[in-house]
């Protein structure tokens, strides 16, 4: 029978967070707002109707999130507009990013807080607001740097925050300017994406109608009179989004990424990174970007003496790629445990198939015609000879036998043998290929799920069989007198990156993950 999914509007509550981008918050005006829950479409969720100057209250209300996030950019410092906090001068990032927040919150607590009920004030007492790094010219600021800075730092925000459980994220978009919502939309898809291996994820996509706009006097009549309702842009129940991204410096968590993205359980167990180095490589190339950030207090081309924030550096598509593989990792801990592992089981495959690749269901048939196909190597199975039905016995059934065959015996006192001579000693060839190919191939291991026939070896505890992959350099694809990388980028240019000393398997899972990236056809 299928996995049994909670039902829509049953079950357990799923863990609700509100996520909202903010511009300037200080030049915004009062007016009613309104949240109709069934038009939102969600559930567990109260309609509500309130003046206030943000929709920020609504639905603090209508929703009751476990966990909301403000998202605002650095470009507000040093902005006096409307409000009672003194410009400064700065000396550091750190300095930029606290005065920020600080008149956020004084906007908060003296432009929205007054037109809460007294009751309802404490739904703001758990609002993250989270500063990020803006770009642009401004009479408070001068901010220069790369407009994907903004991404790398939301992702990297969203990915340390978003629960791993079962998962709904509003994404109110009402307020937010320029590159901010679209940004901020592609990070939460992406994460969402990875959540959706294991787990429910949703994504609702709301924004208010537009405020009035026009002559002065007339917005002053026309307000009171009117009600912006809270509109679903979009709702996604998302299904799993691969990655398509290598990390340069760490082929091993590249190699990772791959076992994800096309469905080698092996590779999965084998390569399977550790968070803590995932979370210190973050961390190290986050701070080397906060240190090549110059902030100064000097005149603007203008004349005006004002803050000056100067990026040095930006954030690389590797650092994206890390944040993602560690909300990943953040997910797959709480279900896979004990990882990486020198060799697996075969049942431990199985285990490792059936929940990570269920919700992919084209990479879910292909690795599982591959287990079925080992499962009845190992502990045999009944196959159809001249119309009737025979019991094939396995390698398990050979080894605990009295008399061993010679070319088991190896297997049979403790050794690892290759895939590829263990199926020659069964008297068995592949009905896809028929006889082993000598030399490992990128493309047979593709389309193996990674169980390459001279590359996987097996070990026999006396018990049970273990898979793992065995050692053999890039070197080893090449003849005497051939070079190496030449070599390599002759018989696939995914390879031209991998050196004579890289790990053939490493290599040949980086390639996969590039033909899928480049859309490139597996001959």
């Amino acid at each position: 029978m299928g996995r049994l999914r909670s039902c829509l509007h049953g079950g357990a509550r799923l863990k609700r967070v509100l996520v909202a981008t903010w511009g300037n918050p200080f030049q915004w005006e009062a007016i009613e707002y309104s949240a109709d829950c069934k038009s939102l479409g969600l559930s567990d969720c109260q309609n509500v109707k309130e003046e206030n100057v943000s929709t920020l209250p609504v639905l603090l209300k209508a929703l009751k999130p476990q966990k909301t996030i403000i998202l605002v950019l650095d470009t507000l410092a040093n902005l006096t507009l409307r409000n009672d906090v003194p410009a400064r001068k700065m000396e550091s990032y750190d300095n930029v990013k606290a005065d920020v927040e600080e008149r956020v919150r004084w906007f908060i607590e003296n432009r929205v807080n007054p037109y809460m009920s007294e009751e309802d004030r404490a739904l703001l007492d758990d609002v993250e607001i989270v500063v990020l790094p803006g770009v642009g010219e401004f009479s408070n600021v001068s901010v220069e740097g790369d407009v994907l800075d903004f991404y790398s730092s939301v992702l990297k925000v969203l990915a340390e925050r978003l629960p791993v459980e079962d998962t709904e994220v509003i994404l109110d978009l009402t307020h937010g300017i320029n590159f901010m919502p679209v940004l901020t939309y592609r990070a939460l898809n992406a994460l969402l994406g990875i959540l959706a291996y294991l787990r429910t994820a949703r994504l609702y996509v709301v924004n208010s109608e537009p405020f009035p706009q026009g002559e002065r006097e007339w917005k002053e009549k026309i307000k009171p009179l009117s009600v912006l309702n809270m509109k679903l842009v979009e709702y996604l129940e998302l299904r799993p989004r691969p990655l398509y991204s290598t990390i340069s410096s760490r082929p091993k968590w590249s190699a990772f990424i791959s076992s994800v993205t096309n469905g080698f359980p092996l590779a999965f167990a084998t390569f399977y990174p550790s968070q803590k180095e995932v979370e210190e490589y973050l961390e190290r190339e986050h701070l080397d970007f906060l240190n090549n950030i110059v902030v100064s207090f000097r005149p603007d081309p203008t004349g005006v003496m004002k803050l000056h924030v100067l990026r040095g550096k930006s954030l690389s598509k590797d650092f994206r790629t890390a944040v993602k593989l560690h909300y990943m990792l953040r997910v797959f801990g709480t279900e896979f445990k004990g990882y990486p592992k020198k060799e697996v089981t075969l049942d431990e495959l199985v285990r490792i198939t059936n929940r990570l690749f269920s919700r992919m269901p084209r990479i879910g048939i292909v690795v599982g015609d591959q287990l079925r196909e080992l499962c009845r190597l190992i502990k045999g199975g009944y196959e159809y000879v001249n119309g009737t039905s025979r019991f094939r016995p396995g390698v398990l059934d050979r080894l605990s036998g009295k008399h061993v065959d010679k070319p088991l015996l190896p297997l049979k006192r403790g050794k690892k043998i290759a895939l590829g001579k263990l199926r020659s000693a069964m008297r068995l060839t592949s009905p896809s290929v028929g006889s082993v190919n000598p030399t490992p191939d990128i493309r047979n291991f593709i389309a193996h799920s990674g169980f390459e026939y001279n590359l996987v070896f097996v070990r026999y505890d006396g018990t049970d069989i273990y898979w793992s992959y065995g050692k053999m350099g890039c070197g080893k694809l090449v003849k005497a007198d051939e070079n190496c990388e030449s070599r390599c980028a002759r018989i696939d240019e995914t390879l031209s990156t991998c050196s004579c000393s890289d790990d053939v398997v490493v290599c040949f899972l980086i390639g996969a993950l590039k033909m899928k990236n480049s859309k490139g056809v597996v001959c």
